[in-house]
C-alpha cells in the first residue's frame, strides 16, 4: 500500500488500484471542548489553540490551517489538522472528536500497487483482499459529521 498523489502516472510494469482518498480534518480532545466551549463553527475554531504538524512541511501541496480556514470562509486561527484515516481509531473511540465537519482534500490517496507479473500470486491476492476488507470495515457513521467527510473510491 502506498500514499500517492491522486491519479498517479501509469506504469505498464505496475497494477495501481486506488483504495481511499485522504482528507485533512480538524480533530481535538473532548477535554478541549470542555475548556473552550463548543467549537461548532470555523470562527469558533479559529479562536482555539491550533497544533501544527510540520511532518510534511517540505511538500508544497500539503494543506495547512490557512488552507482549511480559507475553505471554511474564515481567515486567521490544541486543534490538529489531521489525516482523517490516520485519526480514525482515536475518533471512533472518542479520544478525539471532529469539532467542525469540513474535510479538506489532501490531493493524495492510498493505492494498492503490485508488479504486473506478480498480481496473481496467492499471497498478493490475499493481501489485496485483506486490505480492502479492512478499509471497507471502517464505520464512519459513528463519527460526527462523517457523511460529509468520507470520500472513497
Amino acid at each position: 500500500m502506498r500514499n500517492l498523489p491522486i491519479d498517479p502516472r501509469s506504469d505498464p510494469a505496475l497494477v495501481i488500484e486506488k483504495l481511499v482518498e485522504l482528507s485533512f480534518v480538524p480533530v481535538c480532545s473532548p477535554r478541549l471542548i470542555e475548556r473552550h466551549g463548543p467549537l461548532r463553527t470555523a470562527k469558533a475554531l479559529a479562536r482555539a489553540p491550533l497544533i501544527h504538524d510540520d511532518t510534511f512541511a517540505s511538500r508544497a501541496a500539503v494543506p495547512t490551517w490557512a488552507d482549511w480556514f480559507r475553505a471554511a470562509g474564515i481567515e486567521g486561527a490544541g486543534v490538529l489538522l489531521a489525516h482523517d484515516l490516520l485519526a480514525y481509531d482515536d475518533l471512533r473511540t472518542g479520544h478525539l472528536i471532529i469539532p467542525v465537519a469540513l474535510a479538506l482534500p489532501s490531493g493524495r490517496a492510498y493505492y494498492l500497487v503490485r508488479a504486473s507479473g506478480r498480481r496473481d500470486r496467492p499471497q498478493v491476492r490475499a493481501f489485496g483482499r485483506w486490505i480492502k476488507e479492512e478499509l471497507g470495515a471502517l464505520d464512519w457513521t459513528s463519527i460526527r459529521g462523517a457523511a460529509r467527510l468520507r470520500r472513497t473510491s
